[in-house]
């Protein structure tokens, strides 16, 4: 096991301003304490079950200014290694496993005329691009055929932990981001533990460590991972495609179509301009708290869009109180980030006066104490991070802001997007995990750009696999929208089953943008068949050549995904057996037998059920994990006669298939079924289920 070799040597590089004097120091790991010219570092290794903690103190005897703190040890990870996660910058940085001879790219100098680098740590982080060289944010872990060797920061406080694996020197690194950061007393600058095991005990293991070390207060208790929940969402766009007649239109749909959402949520473009919270644009006249009321009059929950760190270059606050913006020290205003939805350019709030803290935490009182929106969807968080106050680095000025965010809850319910995902554990109900959904399938100019944040289905789906582990630990994961019909999309339907598929599967807040009323029949029975909402219990994940394999349980019964994230066809092979492949969009249902080989598509996605030989259920269609929607198959004294219970939750008709025995007709719910054999020579009768409400 890793955990056990004792690395070669383990070095630690330290870069220090003390009486305006820069010190700069590369010397073995201590032992125990360690005295520096004004400052004593303390370093602890501690066994704990199933791996190590390992903590550093630093002590100042004097007020010192950190520059830099990286840790190298030579380790040998060995020729079985099968793939590397690292954890992205944010919420939007691409992130996933990677197979051992790939290598990250940074953003090109192309990419930086549309500030593409603001998104992500372009800015303060080099990246070696080279093949075998990783490097991720708070943890990390290399996989094994049996285990997980996992790394996981305790505490970002003093700042990020960059976790860096080099296979091909055999190197691991810890980077702290510590740069600007003032020591004036003692102060915890490391805690990470290394573990390994099983892929679930390890980050169970995780969890309960963070929670050891957040739990010491009251106002530090984690928030519960919201529920599994089913969500629209306005798309996001400019303020001349969002108003409140199209949001009462498709509210009205969802509402005469009974659909079971929880949240109905209006994006970004409500507001007239980012940073003006307390006007809403020209398609609101009727304001918005008469939309949060008819919202909840329909039973659903309303959500709006609230970016608490950033504002517009037309807000009032831009033209008027520039003294409350965040830059550099002695430098130049910058902007924060573009993107033409927010009208271009916006600028980073200085989250460290008390008169922004109060502005927005006025704001969000508007939102939903005078408007009444309980869902507060939060964006753009990372911009807190992006000018850090003077004595303080990047993670702490990104702690603090998420602990103000956090002091503000109260009853309400948080959606976080666009965040470091540490500094989010523990505090939302949900968090995104994933960069924008898009009606495409890949973005190449953002993708030649090498921009690891770029809004594109495809980086979407790999990080909503990639970061699966954290769904129900730390929040529930929104995997951002799904986008089945095929108006303004040029998206195969095989691709569009394939994002609600790995979405319903990984996510637990399940979002789509689309309007109702551009489904054709086809998409509207592929919406409605996640309903009733199902949380599937995840077995096993594995990923091969961009391959995602997916074995679970939903309703009792098993069932194995195959999704091909690759640019190139791929085969598969199902286990022997018998197994009912799920309907797809615009893809009929269909029983074969396992052991065969079959070919994917690129974006192409199967889902099949296994065939329990002791039960008479053989398949049905009006379900995404077919059988969940029904409540009971009964069967009469002769065997001839079945009554199908759909589930109370069932919108639309489906067909069920049942095995018999025999040559006699059959009655499925008092009609004659229809009589097929399969090709593994098994009889099935089929019939439709009516349901009370049709769509």
């Amino acid at each position: 096991m890793l955990i056990n070799k004792k690395p070669a040597e383990v070095w630690v590089e330290l870069h220090y301003k003390y009486k305006e004097e820069i010190f700069r120091f590369n010397l073995p790991l201590p032992q125990g304490g360690k005295f520096l010219d004004g400052l004593r570092v303390d370093f602890d290794r501690i066994d704990i079950p199933g791996g190590r903690r390992f903590t550093i103190v630093m002590e100042p005897l004097g007020e010192v200014e950190l520059i830099r703190f990286e840790l190298t040890g030579h380790l040998v990870y060995g020729d079985d290694i099968k793939n590397v996660f690292v954890n992205g910058y944010q919420s939007w940085t691409g992130s996933r496993e990677r197979s051992p001879g790939e290598k990250i790219s940074s953003l090109n100098w192309s990419g930086r005329f549309f500030l593409l680098q603001k998104y992500g740590d372009y800015q303060q982080y080099s990246y070696p691009e080279k093949k075998g060289r990783f490097h991720g944010y708070s943890y990390a872990y290399t996989r094994y055929p049996d285990r997980l060797f996992f790394a996981g920061s305790l505490d970002e406080q003093a700042g990020y932990s960059i976790i860096g694996t080099d296979l091909r020197h055999n190197l691991f690194s810890l980077t702290k981001d510590v740069a600007g950061l003032h020591l004036d007393e003692r102060r915890l600058i490391l805690d990470i533990v290394m573990l390994e095991g099983r892929e679930d005990e390890v980050f169970d293991r995780y969890l309960s460590l963070r929670n050891e070390v957040s739990d010491t207060s009251v106002s530090n208790v984690p928030v519960k991972p919201g529920e599994r929940a089913a969500a629209w969402s306005s798309s996001r766009g400019k303020r001349s495609t969002i108003d409140e007649v199209s949001l009462r239109r498709n509210l009205a749909e969802f509402r005469d179509r009974k659909v079971p959402l929880k949240y109905f949520i209006i994006n970004d473009g409500w507001e007239l301009n980012p940073g003006d919270w307390d006007s809403p644009s020209s398609g609101f006249p009727s304001g918005m708290s008469s939309l949060a009321a008819e919202i909840k009059g329909s039973g659903y929950t309303p959500g709006i869009w609230f970016a608490p760190f950033i504002v517009g270059r037309d807000s009032a606050i831009f033209r008027n109180r520039k003294d409350w913006l965040a830059k550099e020290p002695g430098k130049r205003l910058k902007p924060a980030g573009w993107i033409p939805s927010h009208g271009g350019r916006f600028y980073a709030l200085d989250i460290s006066r008390n008169d922004v803290k109060k502005f927005i935490a006025g704001s969000l009182e508007r939102l939903r104490g005078e408007w009444g929106f309980s869902l507060i969807k939060m964006d753009l968080l990372y911009a807190a991070a992006l000018y850090p106050p003077e004595g303080k680095s990047r993670g702490e000025a990104m702690t603090d802001a998420m602990s103000f965010l956090y002091s503000l809850k109260g009853e309400s319910e948080y959606l976080l997007n666009s965040v470091p995902l540490e500094s989010a554990f523990g505090k939302a109900e949900y968090c995104r995990v994933a960069a924008e959904t898009t009606p495409f399938w890949e973005n190449p100019f953002t993708q030649n750009l090498h921009c690891r944040e770029r809004f594109s289905t495809l980086n979407n789906l790999r990080s909503t696999v990639g970061r699966r582990h954290l769904d129900g630990r730390f929040f529930s994961n929104d995997t951002g929208s799904f986008h089945l019909s095929n108006v303004k999309n040029s998206m195969e339907p095989s691709r569009r089953y394939t994002q609600l598929l790995l979405h319903s599967l990984l996510g637990k807040l399940i979002t789509t943008s689309d309007n109702l009323g551009d489904y054709d029949e086809d998409e509207m029975n592929t919406y409605l068949s996640q309903f009733p909402l199902v949380q599937p219990e995840i077995e096993d994940v594995q990923e091969s050549r961009r391959t995602v394999t997916i074995r679970y349980r939903a309703g009792g019964r098993s069932f194995i995904s195959i999704s091909n994230l690759a640019e190139r066809m791929r085969s598969f092979e199902l286990p022997e057996g018998k197994w009912f492949g799920a309907k797809g969009l615009k893809r009929r249902t269909h029983h074969v037998a396992g052991g065969r080989k079959q070919v994917l598509k690129p974006g192409e996605s199967r889902n099949y059920m296994k065939r329990d030989a002791d039960e008479i259920f053989a398949g049905s269609d009006g379900h995404l994990f077919p059988g969940c929607e029904i409540a009971s198959i009964d069967v009469n004294e002769t065997g001839n006669s079945f009554t199908v219970k759909p589930q109370v939750a069932v919108l639309n008709n489906f067909r069920v298939w049942i095995q018999v025995p025999g040559n006699g007709d059959v009655l499925i719910n008092g009609k004659d079924a229809e009589i097929l054999i399969t090709s593994y020579g098994d009889r099935l009768a089929t019939g439709i289920i009516n349901v009370q409400y049709q769509c």
